[in-house]
């Protein structure tokens, strides 16, 4: 069984071996996002966000929208969230249409 057990590992460890950084990142990132570990989801998906992955996109901007793992910033949250929509993003899309009825909102900040 511990034989089993080793090949197992060795044929993982391989897997993960040849997977690209960057896609590495994007799955962990999204798994920390889901289990609303944000500051640990933000590093993660930061530099996948910038090299323009549309779900890191949104989920970095719902990050700073909201103020999890990041100081709030909705303007950031804005334009984040605003590049993961125009790639066709289906929360991002969603969450800009709300994003701008808050803006027409008489108490928000612009």
């Amino acid at each position: 069984m511990t034989l089993l057990r080793c090949g197992v590992l060795l044929l993982l460890s391989l897997c993960l071996a040849g997977c690209p950084k960057s896609t590495l990142n994007l799955h962990q990132g999204i798994s920390n996002f889901k289990a609303q570990n944000y500051r640990a989801a933000f590093v993660r998906l930061m530099p996948e966000a910038k090299k323009g992955n549309a779900d890191a996109q949104y989920a970095v901007g719902y990050m700073y929208y909201y103020g999890q793992g990041v100081v709030e910033d909705r303007d950031k949250a804005w334009d984040w969230i605003s590049k993961a929509a125009k790639q066709d993003q289906s929360d991002a899309i969603s969450a800009l249409k709300l994003m701008k009825k808050e803006r027409r909102h008489p108490y928000s900040k612009k």
